[in-house]
């Protein structure tokens, strides 16, 4: 059956309406399978397919709720031998007809989303000895690609070896993605030795696993690293899987697993033009208590307050999260070489590097940010296409 809803995407008629009954506003449909969905008339006339309601250019409303007749009724129900829904409203004496597959899927409640985003795998160096790595001479290949994208969230990383060292590659294989975000760094910025640096980033000295820009209210969901050259003795990148050290934190520490997402611990970045601040958990959670964060620049916490008990438990809380995110046992190491991009959710995967000789050669990566949000968008996208085939 054709779709006559404002979507991009198309549903399978999995189940199919078998009764309709109306009572108090509210339009029962029976299934086939013996669910019922109960939608109650102002939910139905504001996802009402027809084009006065819902643009068909645009796929947007072109009605607010407050437009709607006040006092809606369903002069006719009936199901059609194709299986949709077919009703008339009044006052409007609008007669439309409702895709079943549409509807199923967008019970409320028993919704069925075309498409759930994997679930992550938590690592540590006895899983995943390595990123999840992709050819960089197969990367314009769908399959490919889209490897790397689902490896970025899955894993929280994802590494493309062998591509073309050329200064335009970063931006080549991360715009596929989504759009870079702009920092207080620039759009991209050079990872290498600079005199008189305003970051720890541009010396050679060793940095302990961290996240970037967590003085930021939202700070970066992705951050990418593309290796221009790397000829140094040391400078080895290190990963560690942040949400499996909070994980081994919850489960062996929980006093300081509260604390950690509970606390409010206070970050900021002065530099000359600008100053960041912001005073979030170091973990971050959401309304189900699920991890969704790790805010973890070290360099850049401010001076913690609160009474004796509370700055007792920051810094034990504190020293726990560096132990074992600095523990060898939840890290991976990799030696960039020209030509790979290297992929990692900054909210997430907590990123360092040994120390160099700076005398011993040259080290230069070309970065940049983006957000989570575009690779959650883009896996949406290669799902919708490989379901059209």
């Amino acid at each position: 059956m054709t779709l006559k809803v404002p979507d991009f995407d198309t549903y399978a008629v999995t189940s199919k309406p078998v009764a309709l009954a109306i009572n108090d506003a509210v339009l029962n449909v029976t299934w086939d399978d013996g669910h019922i969905s109960q939608l109650p008339f102002i939910w139905l006339r504001e996802y009402s397919p027809d084009p006065g309601t819902h643009n068909p250019a645009t796929r947007e409303q072109n009605l607010t709720v407050n437009e709607l007749p006040r006092h809606l009724s369903i002069e006719a129900a009936d199901i059609t031998v194709d299986g949709a829904i077919a009703l008339t409203w009044q006052p409007e004496n609008l007669r439309v007809t409702y895709h079943p597959g549409w509807l199923r899927a967008h019970c409320p409640q028993r919704p069925q989303p075309n498409y759930v985003l994997p679930e992550r795998v938590l690592w540590t160096a006895a899983n995943l000895g390595q990123p999840p790595t992709f050819k960089g001479s197969e990367i314009e290949h769908a399959s490919e690609f889209s490897g790397f994208v689902e490896a970025l969230h899955t894993h929280g990383m994802g590494l493309i070896r062998g591509l073309d060292v050329e200064e335009t590659m970063l931006e080549a294989v991360v715009e596929r993605i989504g759009p870079i975000r702009t920092s207080n760094f620039g759009r991209i910025f050079e990872v290498k030795l600079i005199p008189g640096s305003n970051s720890n980033a541009y010396t050679a000295q060793p940095l302990r696993a961290h996240t970037d820009l967590a003085t930021h209210e939202y700070h970066p969901g992705l951050q990418f690293f593309f290796c221009m050259e790397n000829s140094v003795d040391g400078g080895i990148s290190v990963l560690t899987d942040g949400f499996a050290v909070a994980a081994k934190i919850r489960e062996d520490h929980p006093a300081a697993y509260r604390f950690l997402t509970e606390v409010a611990v206070p970050f900021v970045n002065r530099d000359k033009d600008t100053e960041y601040r912001t005073e979030v958990p170091l973990l971050e959670t959401d309304r189900a208590g699920n991890l969704t964060t790790v805010r973890f620049t070290y360099w850049l916490r401010d001076t913690m307050h609160g009474d004796v008990d509370t700055l007792n438990q920051y810094y034990e809380a504190l020293s726990l999260y560096h132990h074992y995110a600095d523990d060898e046992a939840f890290q991976i190491r990799v030696q960039l070489q020209p030509g790979d991009l290297l992929g990692i959710d900054n909210r997430r995967t907590l990123h360092g590097r040994t120390g160099f000789d700076e005398r011993s050669g040259s080290r230069w990566l070309r970065g940049c940010y983006m957000e989570r949000e575009e690779v959650e968008s883009r896996l949406r996208i290669i799902d919708r296409q490989r379901r059209a085939g």
